[in-house]
């Protein structure tokens, strides 16, 4: 995790700011990848095939077996016993979280068959990208802008003691220390890329 002094805070704040810089290590990483994905085209650059794994797997194992199971398990489930209120909200979240973890194992089957010389596979890899950029970055604003102001009129406190502890038990992949620097040297890798023409993978619009 990053600057906020989690100590000092109520379990509330504690927690809702862990949510929040998750979201944002997360979009950190989703970003760099869908500029990666960009840029290729735009410059004719070659793909850093080590960062785009790298980046693969934490957008894996970060939301789907770190961040959404706890946001069901305690965030989400918590809420569902406070009001009746939120249950289409949270049916809707809910089913973003199964439809990510699909969309994610589509990304990871098109890496493979990308690197594996499939016809035009760069393009399709690319295009799942961008549609899984979008798809994410929604997912977190309704998050921030639907579910947490609502966790706040109806959780008790208990609960988000309860909630707090689960997230600070988190084993934040993105936050550790050396996963830091490793990402930091990968993407400074990514940004000192020099341009070189592709092999033929088709082109992209």
């Amino acid at each position: 995790m990053a600057d906020t002094d989690f100590n000092t805070s109520t379990p509330r704040e504690s927690a809702i700011a862990i949510i929040k810089e998750e979201h944002r290590a997360l979009g950190n990483v989703m970003h760099a990848l869908h500029q990666m994905m960009q840029d290729v085209f735009t410059h004719r650059t070659e793909p850093d095939q080590a960062l785009i794994a790298w980046m693969l797997y934490c957008i894996d194992i970060y939301p789907e077996r770190c961040h959404h199971p706890k946001e069901d398990e305690y965030l989400f489930r918590l809420l569902r016993e406070r009001t009746s209120s939120a249950d289409a909200m949270l049916d809707e979240l809910q089913a973003q979280h199964v439809r990510g973890a699909q969309m994610m194992a589509y990304l990871e089957q098109l890496f493979v068959h990308y690197l594996g010389g499939a016809p035009d596979g760069l393009r399709h890899f690319a295009d799942a990208v961008k549609s899984y950029a979008v798809f994410l970055w929604d997912h977190m604003e309704q998050e921030e802008n639907r579910a947490l102001p609502l966790a706040e009129k109806y959780l008790r406190p208990g609960d988000w003691q309860v909630t707090d502890d689960a997230f600070r038990a988190n084993q934040d992949p993105l936050g550790d220390a050396e996963v830091q620097q490793e990402f930091r040297r990968l993407r400074q890798r990514m940004i000192n890329l020099p341009p070189r023409k592709l092999k033929p993978h088709g082109s992209h619009d």
